[in-house]
C-alpha cells in the first residue's frame, strides 16, 4: 500500500507540474485576446499578425490550457461529477464506484483513444499540417500534440485515483488518512 501512495504522490506532483507550465498559456492568451481586441478597435495590425492568426492563436493557447490541465483536474476533484446521485453514499461505496468506474470506464476508453490521439498527432506532423485559412497559423500539429498529452495526462490520473481508491478500501487506518480521496468525503 505504501508504494501506490508513492506512486500516486509521484504521478500528483508531475501532474502539478504540468498544470503549473501550462497555466502560462492563460496569460499568453489574454495577452492575444487583448491585442486582437485593440487592433480590430483601432484597425491596424503587425505585418503577420492579421486577426485571422490571432484568434486562431487564441483557441491554441485555450486548447493547450486546457490539455495541461484535465489531469491535474481529475486529481483535484475539479470536474464535473453528477452528485445528485452519489451524495447519500457512503464513502466506501463512493470509493468502489470510483474505482468500478476506472476500471470499466476510464481504462478501456483511454486504452482505445490515446493511441489514436498520437496518431492524430504523428499524421499532422509528418504533413506539416497548417490552417486552411491562407492567413492562418501554420504548424497546426503542434495543438495536436497537446491533445496527445491530455489523454496522456489523464491516463496517468486515473492511474493516481485508483491507486488512492485501493489504499483507502484495503489499507491501515494510517494509510486511509493519507490516501485523502476529495470525491468520497462529503
Amino acid at each position: 500500500m505504501a508504494f501506490l501512495l508513492r506512486l500516486a504522490d509521484l504521478i500528483e506532483g508531475l501532474l502539478r507540474r504540468i498544470a503549473d507550465a501550462g497555466a502560462w498559456a492563460f496569460i499568453a492568451c489574454i495577452v492575444t485576446i487583448a491585442f486582437d481586441v485593440v487592433t480590430r478597435k483601432f484597425g491596424f495590425q503587425l505585418p503577420g499578425l492579421g486577426s485571422t492568426r490571432l484568434q486562431e492563436l487564441e483557441w491554441h493557447l485555450h486548447g493547450v490550457l486546457f490539455c495541461t490541465w484535465l489531469g491535474y483536474a481529475y486529481i483535484r476533484n475539479a470536474h464535473v461529477r453528477i452528485d445528485v446521485f452519489t451524495s447519500h453514499l457512503a464513502e466506501r461505496k463512493k470509493l468502489w464506484l470510483e474505482l468500478v468506474g476506472c476500471l470499466l470506464f476510464a481504462i478501456p476508453y483511454l486504452w482505445v483513444a490515446t493511441p489514436y490521439s498520437y496518431d492524430f498527432f504523428m499524421v499532422s506532423l509528418m504533413q506539416n499540417e497548417s490552417s486552411d485559412a491562407p492567413t492562418g497559423l501554420p504548424y497546426r500539429w503542434v495543438v495536436k500534440f497537446f491533445l496527445f498529452i491530455a489523454f496522456v495526462t489523464i491516463s496517468a490520473a486515473v492511474v493516481a485515483v485508483m491507486a488512492r481508491c485501493v489504499v483507502a478500501l484495503f489499507g491501515t487506518p494510517e494509510q486511509q488518512q493519507r490516501a485523502y480521496v476529495p470525491f468520497a468525503r462529503s
